[in-house]
């Protein structure tokens, strides 16, 4: 049997999938979260609550999968668009 020892430090994922609004983008900068390089999402680890936060654009996200499986659907003749 295979036991978890917890140590009280839990850290937590939140990964915000959204449009990038002026509003979204205010309160990134509010909780100071920093700009991708790409400016299409925001990050970072905000110790009150022990969680990395990340903040993608549905855009990002979908371009993100269309690039990661061109190759594959090349592969099977599939169309990318």
């Amino acid at each position: 049997m295979v036991h978890i020892v917890l140590t009280g430090y839990i850290p937590g994922y939140c990964y915000i999938v959204c449009d990038l609004t002026e509003s979204i983008i205010n309160r990134c900068d509010m909780h100071d979260l920093i700009v991708t390089s790409d400016h299409m999402g925001y990050f970072g680890y905000k110790s009150k609550y022990k969680a990395y936060i990340e903040v993608i654009s549905f855009d990002k996200l979908v371009d993100s999968a269309k690039q990661r499986n061109r190759v594959f659907f090349d592969k099977l003749g599939l169309p990318t668009s």
